[in-house]
């Protein structure tokens, strides 16, 4: 495959986040987690976001439903808002983001979270997420200019 990676980056899949879901390499920070499972939702790759999800949290995801958001969703992009520590130094890191996608209805989404991740035996895992609401008055985070109502929450 020699696409540019879904995280946004400007390496091809294979070696970015494809590198890390095949498991060629692990994650070097939180962020990089977050981005290769951001790609893996567009691979549809459950086996890797459950295996990255923190051992403590697996049970509260269900692979069937999470390949069925994967397949019914086309994922249009990932805005990465903010992060906190999660270096390669660190063993806490924190990442807020915006996934952009197409549900089944034909509909644009915004999945807008700011995530918690820890490191554990030298990998990070995803620990929780807490989704940020978007107000119909809010910029659009799609990047249109228009107000969140008038666009993808129309």
């Amino acid at each position: 495959m020699t696409t540019t990676c879904f995280c946004g980056s400007s390496l091809s899949f294979n070696e970015c986040c494809g590198s890390i879901i095949s498991g060629k390499r692990a994650a070097a920070t939180a962020l990089e987690l977050m981005k290769s499972r951001y790609s893996a939702y567009c691979v549809v790759a459950s086996d890797y976001l459950i295996a990255t999800t923190h051992l403590s949290k697996r049970a509260q995801f269900d692979k069937a439903s999470i390949e069925q958001w994967a397949k019914e969703s086309q994922w249009k992009g990932l805005k990465i808002i903010s992060t906190a520590k999660g270096s390669a130094l660190d063993t806490q890191g924190e990442v807020t983001f915006q996934a952009l996608y197409i549900d089944e209805d034909k509909k644009s989404r915004v999945h807008y979270e700011h995530s918690l991740f820890v490191k554990e035996h030298n990998q990070w895992f995803y620990l929780s997420g807490k989704t940020i609401a978007i107000s119909r008055n809010d910029d659009c985070p799609c990047g249109s200019g228009k107000k969140y109502k008038k666009c993808c929450g129309a």
